[in-house]
């Protein structure tokens, strides 16, 4: 049994949030969208019920007091500068473990805001800002730098970054972009892909949704979209996937969810070709 749940036990969550920490820098956010694969192959479970781990780190992270005094605790100077691009998990993670090393360390972010896709792809329903920032705010007070509004390519070069006394790069951009399929009519107004609508959403953009929604797709991307068009007015959302509920990729309590709220499932189901009257989409 991690020791971390020993000390939750013990009430001692200053404590099992350091043990967690140290594995990996993120406990309130995993403890909100890890799918916990490892609860599913917990041996417990063939006793009774699997040991609930990404509860235990959600509980322990929200229950700890302020770390951000043992955070900036870190290993003597040693006077190696390393640049880090992107502020997604990856790179803030990188970014942590470097500097806790002693490693002076600047994080380049495109974005005006850190976290990458946990702020810009999983919906603030799911992972409330507030959290996300505290968490970001600990690593970053280990004292690394963090420019953002700077996108490699455009506002500075590699070799820049060399020139300027970085000894290592470490690029963490990320796949931020939807899986696109050839579809007739795809390039209609009122069609998007995923992960841009998400990422649209939560950069306050006003994206319109109309009253009924149909989501193509059988991920935990597509159930997001579908839980969020909700959320911005839609009467009615729809749900088609080319698998059936048992095969979708999406986790099974995701599912739960959408059609608890009212998301209409249409399993074993794909696209033809996307209709339209007047330039616009009609079915």
């Amino acid at each position: 049994i991690p020791g971390y749940l020993r000390l939750i036990a013990q009430g001692k969550m200053d404590e099992a949030c350091k043990l967690i920490i140290a594995k990996a820098p993120f406990p309130g956010i995993l403890g909100r969208v890890c799918t916990h694969p490892c609860e599913t192959a917990c041996k417990r479970g063939d006793v009774n019920q699997p040991i609930a781990i990404c509860a235990a780190k959600r509980y322990a992270a929200d229950k700890a007091g302020d770390l951000t005094g043992w955070m900036a605790q870190t290993a003597p100077d040693s006077g190696h500068k390393v640049a880090v691009i992107g502020a997604g998990p990856a790179g803030l993670t990188a970014a942590f473990y470097l500097r806790k090393k002693g490693h002076h360390v600047a994080v380049f972010e495109a974005r005006p805001k850190p976290g990458g896709m946990l702020r810009y792809g999983i919906p603030y329903y799911r992972l409330p800002a507030e959290v996300l920032d505290k968490e970001i705010d600990q690593i970053l007070s280990t004292g690394i730098a963090l420019k953002t509004n700077q996108k490699l390519g455009v506002d500075f070069e590699i070799e820049q970054l060399k020139n300027d006394g970085f000894e290592a790069v470490f690029i963490a951009v990320g796949a931020q972009l939807s899986r696109k399929i050839e579809l007739e009519g795809s390039g209609l107004p009122g069609v998007h892909w995923g992960v841009e609508f998400l990422a649209a959403v939560a950069e306050g953009a006003k994206v319109p949704v109309k009253d009924r929604v149909v989501v193509i797709g059988g991920g935990n991307v597509a159930v997001d979209v579908a839980l969020t068009t909700l959320r911005l007015g839609a009467k009615s959302v729809s749900l088609a996937c080319l698998e059936s509920e048992a095969e979708m990729p999406a986790n099974s309590w995701e599912v739960e969810q959408a059609r608890d709220e009212g998301v209409k499932m249409l399993f074993s189901w794909g696209p033809a070709r996307i209709t339209a009257n007047d330039g616009n989409v009609s079915g």
